[in-house]
């Protein structure tokens, strides 16, 4: 068997990247929505103790972010196109291997090969449409209704994210055609 390679820096550090980018978006909409909910939930408050002091019923305050949902959206998107990158180049989503788990070393890696096949020509098409939905909202000057927000910017970084995705699970499928052992360098143990 042949020794394995040091990976590519550059690799790691695009998977890196892509990691940290989902997580920023993930704290962004976390802290959006959090922030929205104390503010409308205290200054309902407020509005209901002064209906109280005043002993009138016709005050309503209610304080909110402007676009609040709109951006927690847009922000969520971005999200989880930047985490579908990731957890398509380490192989750590979702899935069911019960004829994986049956087949012999060789079977397994033609399935992982054509599955991954199978997921980099989605992403290419899914890369391209998304391109055409940039596009289409940079031309047509979509925008949010409150602030007027163009939408385009948001679906951009989104598209960045699955352009990274197509990336990575290009270099994926390189390294599995190769006969490179990509699950090894990943793997996670289980605390008990």
């Amino acid at each position: 068997m042949a020794a394995a390679r040091p990976r590519s820096g550059f690799v790691d550090r695009l998977i890196a990247y892509t990691e940290t980018a989902a997580g920023i978006f993930l704290a962004a909409v976390t802290v959006l929505v959090f922030s929205n909910v104390a503010m409308r939930g205290t200054s309902v408050g407020i509005g209901d103790a002064l209906n109280w002091i005043t002993g009138r019923t016709d005050l309503k305050f209610v304080l909110t972010i402007p676009e609040w949902f709109h951006l927690s959206c847009l922000s969520l998107g971005v999200c989880i196109f930047w985490g579908l990158a990731a957890t398509s180049y380490r192989n750590d989503h979702i899935k069911v291997d019960i004829l994986w788990d049956w087949c012999s070393p060789a079977g397994k890696r033609l399935i992982d090969i054509f599955a991954t096949g199978v997921l980099f020509l989605f992403l290419v098409v899914f890369t391209y449409m998304l391109g055409v939905k940039v596009m289409s909202g940079y031309w047509s000057g979509e925008s949010t209704y409150d602030l007027r927000l163009k939408i385009w910017p948001f679906h951009l970084v989104m598209a960045t994210g699955v352009f990274f995705a197509t990336v990575l699970v290009l270099i994926r499928l390189v390294r599995l055609v190769r006969g490179e052992n990509v699950e090894r360098e990943h793997r996670i143990e289980h605390v008990e």
